[in-house]
């Protein structure tokens, strides 16, 4: 597990510890693993599979999020300041994960400080990306925050395409993409359009295709002002 998510920071032996607090629960696509609003009553490791987070506003619009994968830790926020939920959690694909009880949960981070300070710091660090991606909506362009999205979901799909070893399927819709971007779904239509047009991804139904991720990423600081032009996976790649 890479060690961006909580599994991959955690050193084994309390990865093992926590585990063993909590039980294997599974789920089929669509499920639901947490709601807004609820308490929070237990924490979720993931062990295999992808989750989506999404939130619903004042006037009942949902909207995504974020994805979450393997060796994420869900709903931690609301087991450590005993506040409700602040979004629901729903299975994208089959997931499997371990399920702890707060008190337990709570319990073994006072047993091992180690947990402690990584679920602290998770909890920092998702505080960090929001005033970030807040940030973003005034200094980036709609073309750069969705190029920025679909670069960040690669590595949540990367194992699961069948577009060969350079490119990647992204299983999300257009309008799916302009939440996580915080676009209108025009603007994101817009940027995606810019893309296709370069070569560098193709779109159907629910999906964004990236035939060549070197190509993809050869975005300059993922700024589609760069003049990047697609080899769409076929053949050598210009960018080595």
């Amino acid at each position: 597990m890479g060690g961006k998510v909580f599994a991959g920071r955690v050193r084994a032996a309390d990865l093992r510890a926590l585990v063993e607090c909590g039980r294997t629960v599974r789920y089929a696509p669509g499920d639901h693993l947490m709601r807004q609003g609820d308490p929070g009553d237990c924490v979720l490791l993931v062990g295999s599979g992808r989750v989506k987070v999404v939130a619903r506003d004042g006037a009942g619009h949902e909207r995504l999020l974020g994805i979450r994968g393997s060796g994420e830790l869900l709903g931690e926020m609301s087991c450590v300041d005993d506040g409700p939920r602040s979004a629901s959690v729903v299975a994208h694909d089959p997931v499997s994960a371990t399920k702890i009880a707060k008190a337990r949960f709570m319990g073994i981070m006072g047993e091992r400080p180690a947990i402690a300070r990584e679920v602290v710091r998770q909890v920092s660090q998702r505080l960090r990306d929001a005033e970030r991606k807040q940030s973003e909506l005034t200094s980036d362009s709609v073309d750069t925050r969705v190029a920025r999205v679909l670069a960040e979901l690669v590595g949540l799909f990367a194992d699961d395409s069948a577009l060969g070893p350079r490119g990647v399927t992204v299983p999300l819709g257009q309008e799916e993409l302009a939440q996580l971007a915080a676009a209108s779904h025009v603007s994101a239509q817009r940027a995606l359009r810019g893309l296709r047009a370069r070569g560098l991804v193709t779109t159907g139904y629910g999906r964004v295709d990236i035939p060549c991720l070197g190509c993809f990423t050869a975005l300059s600081g993922l700024n589609p002002a760069k003049d990047v032009r697609g080899c769409g996976g076929r053949g050598a790649c210009p960018q080595g």
